[in-house]
């Protein structure tokens, strides 16, 4: 009786971010592969990463703010993520982000990421350009039941290119339905819905990268104590092809170890080497007077470019952030 129930409202609820998602779409017409703002494209989060992106279902900390925000409604008390990545052609981005649970049923989350670019050699006499972005967000997420979660991010973008600068608003949203049958989590939740940017007040404005999630998951216990989670990701980019991300997590030594690893798939292509498409990760943590601090590690392997040329490659990723849980602190 409850199955069919909850069937309904999920696709009512996948109706409803579809309808977005075509708005979005019908805004971008003619813009395929040209949307701005590529550090949108980019979602940030040590855990995630470690799970093949595999996370709008199955987010409960402060990493949801980059896939779901409706996840952050299962923090309990205070979090605080601190992340650097130095990424590829020595890009280096800076992440904070922390959030604040009160009256058992609301978060509010708020992330702040930086990046900064090497300088672009003009290479005709001019001084080089310096690129850099900043994006602030605002999350709000309610546990409405122990079955139905949603969440509520507003984004503002601000990004320099030399003497230039270009700033845009923009909106992500997200449902959790949990406790399903068989211990099943889905998770649906659109991203950047919003204004589109420019560098040139003379041009027309490019739009921003639309993102619609669909994620399914469970959490199972293991001999009674150990925590495995194990998700499946559907992601679509209004520029790109379907990406699939698969991936788990798994609690060796409970309170204290775990393990990570996903797989991605973007599109169906084979023009990759798919054996490149991997992550792996883990977290060490420990108990400090009732708080827990942890490090989150994820790795990335080099991905080739072209299967015909084994050394035309993008450089391996490591992830390292210090994750802080303060199980007691309310500031509300």
């Amino acid at each position: 009786m409850f199955f069919p129930l909850r069937a309904k409202i999920i696709f009512k609820l996948l109706g409803f971010f579809l309808f977005f998602y075509g708005v979005g779409l019908r805004a971008q017409a003619g813009s395929v592969g040209t949307t701005t703002a590529d550090i949108l494209k980019i979602n940030q989060g040590t855990r995630p990463d470690g799970m093949g992106g595999a996370y709008t279902a199955m987010g409960d900390d402060v990493y949801s703010v980059n896939y779901n925000p409706a996840g952050l409604s299962y923090i309990t008390a205070s979090q605080l993520v601190l992340l650097h990545l130095d990424s590829l052609a020595d890009i280096q981005y800076e992440f904070l982000t922390f959030a604040t649970s009160w009256a058992g049923n609301n978060t509010l989350a708020t992330n702040i990421t930086y990046r900064h670019s090497p300088p672009i050699d003009n290479q005709n006499g001019n001084p080089p350009v310096n690129t850099d972005d900043l994006l602030g967000t605002l999350s709000y997420a309610r546990k409405f039941s122990d079955n139905f979660r949603a969440g509520l991010t507003i984004k503002y973008l601000v990004s320099t290119l030399g003497p230039l600068t270009g700033s845009a608003v923009a909106f992500d949203g997200g449902v959790v339905l949990d406790k399903l049958p068989y211990g099943l989590r889905v998770g649906i939740a659109f991203q950047n819905l919003g204004t589109g940017m420019t560098f040139n007040p003379s041009s027309a404005a490019d739009a921003l990268p639309l993102f619609l999630r669909l994620g399914i998951g469970t959490h199972q216990v293991i001999d009674k104590n150990k925590d495995l989670n194990f998700g499946l990701e559907v992601f679509k980019p209004s520029d790109q092809d379907i990406k699939l991300g698969l991936g788990g997590e798994f609690w060796v030594f409970p309170g204290l170890f775990a393990v990570r690893a996903g797989y991605k798939l973007e599109g169906f292509s084979t023009t990759y080497n798919v054996f490149q498409n991997y992550s792996i990760g883990c977290t060490l943590t420990r108990d400090f007077d009732g708080d827990d601090f942890s490090v989150d590690i994820a790795y990335d392997p080099a991905e080739f470019i072209s299967p015909a040329d084994p050394t035309s490659t993008v450089e391996a990723t490591f992830l390292f952030a210090l994750n802080f849980k303060f199980n007691q602190f309310h500031i509300f």
